[in-house]
């Protein structure tokens, strides 16, 4: 694939997240009083560790789309984490 296309489907999951998790502060382990403005950055790696682990046991049941749905996860929450807390930028040599 193209990077531009995996950069829609990044988009794509950015949408889908926004949409379920933006509209209350529900979590997937129930109610939470944090907003995603008001998370730290372990919070966000917690859950990206979530998915890697998702994606882990979908290449061990050799489920190679379930591994790159979770992959696919796994950059958006990186994304919306930067959203959040910023990220530098890479400085050239």
């Amino acid at each position: 694939m193209e990077r531009k296309e995996i950069y829609r489907l990044i988009d794509g999951e950015r949408d889908y997240q926004d949409k379920r998790w933006d509209d209350d502060t529900e979590t997937r382990s129930g109610k939470s009083d944090t907003t995603d403005e008001n998370k730290s950055i372990a919070e966000w790696l917690n859950y990206i560790e979530f998915h890697l682990g998702e994606a882990k046991h979908a290449v061990y049941a050799l489920e190679p789309k379930k591994a790159t749905a979770s992959l696919r996860k796994i950059a958006a929450l990186s994304v919306r984490a930067m959203e959040i807390h910023g990220a530098p930028e890479r400085k050239s040599k």
